[in-house]
């Protein structure tokens, strides 16, 4: 299954394995069925059965993964299969072959983590099109995560990676410059107050039982926060949705400094309160929009972030939230 390509030359009949010859076109291999059945050693009624399943699935797009081309002693075009085919299907068959496969097709989706495609911000930057690889090979690969014969090893990474797609979309777009405003929610029936605020600052003090000085206010920049996320023009909010009002209280009692101790943890407080209030703060499955580490995280960004970068913040955290 490792064995690399030999003799390889655009549209030329190569060698891949001993008894074993594929197409190579349009910078992808192709084989028939029949060859899909040799590799993957099983009958060719099952890889009809899993080639028909594919596409009936929407898994894969029949017409643009399929192609016929004539070969010798045949009277008539034979379908040829891509990669893609022949991965989907390596992940379906059950029989010794097919194991041998996954366990291949994770060793190599592991040293693919290893090498950092998918966290290092930098390489991203210089292997744009490997970037691009991966992310389509993870599209492939979320599909098939909810097969029953996967094996566990193959379907746990799969998973893994497949939960991490929009993660790797929006730290790309923000290397690009293409991160956009998301449209967000209706407007809140929920308004946050002073009074309200102060009250979840006391509740905060008590529960990791503070120092007076915790949520001390050292002038009315607090109250401003507050007020700022409501301001209007015209009788138009300045920030209508109720993600965009969350993300620029964050942002507001963060950078305002406007208490002796206790700025960030009042700032992230107050921010997962207001989404509670507003019922956005958990999914229908009860697990929450945003974790505690990505609190701390984009806590922290806020405070180090140039005021210049406002405008960016606020779609990161928008995004995140949305």
């Amino acid at each position: 299954m490792t064995k690399k390509l030999q003799n390889i030359e655009g549209g030329k009949v190569v060698l891949y394995k001993k008894g074993l010859e594929v197409q190579l076109k349009a910078e992808t291999v192709w084989l028939t069925q029949k060859q899909i059945s040799d590799l993957f050693a099983t009958e060719r009624s099952v890889i009809t059965k899993h080639l028909r399943n594919i596409f009936n699935s929407k898994e894969l797009d029949e017409k643009s993964n399929v192609q016929k081309m004539h070969i010798a002693n045949s009277d008539k075009p034979v379908k040829i299969y891509n990669l893609d085919v022949i991965i989907s299907v390596g992940y379906r068959v059950n029989s010794k072959r097919g194991t041998e496969f996954r366990v291949w097709a994770t060793k190599v989706l592991k040293q693919h983590l290893v090498e950092g495609y998918t966290i290092n911000e930098k390489r991203l930057k210089r292997q744009e099109k490997k970037y691009l690889e991966l992310k389509n090979a993870v599209n492939l690969i979320g599909n098939v995560v909810q097969i029953e014969s996967l094996s566990p090893e193959a379907k746990g990474l799969a998973q893994v990676i497949s939960e991490y797609t929009r993660a790797l979309d929006i730290l790309d777009d923000f290397d690009h410059d293409r991160l956009k405003e998301p449209k967000g929610r209706k407007r809140s029936k929920y308004k946050m107050t002073y009074e309200e605020a102060r009250s979840v600052i006391q509740t905060m003090k008590k529960k990791f039982n503070d120092s007076d000085i915790v949520g001390q206010e050292k002038d009315q920049s607090f109250k401003s926060s507050i007020n700022a996320i409501y301001q209007s023009a015209g009788g138009q909010d300045a920030y209508p949705t109720i993600e965009e009002k969350a993300a620029h209280l964050l942002y507001f009692v963060t950078k305002n400094h406007s208490f002796i101790d206790g700025n960030k943890r009042i700032a992230a407080a107050l921010f997962i309160c207001f989404l509670e209030k507003n019922k956005i703060l958990y999914r229908n499955d009860g697990s929450r929009i945003i974790d505690e580490n990505a609190l701390v995280a984009l806590t922290l960004m806020i405070a180090s972030s140039n005021p210049k970068e406002k405008d960016m913040m606020m779609k990161v955290i928008t995004n995140l939230i949305c």
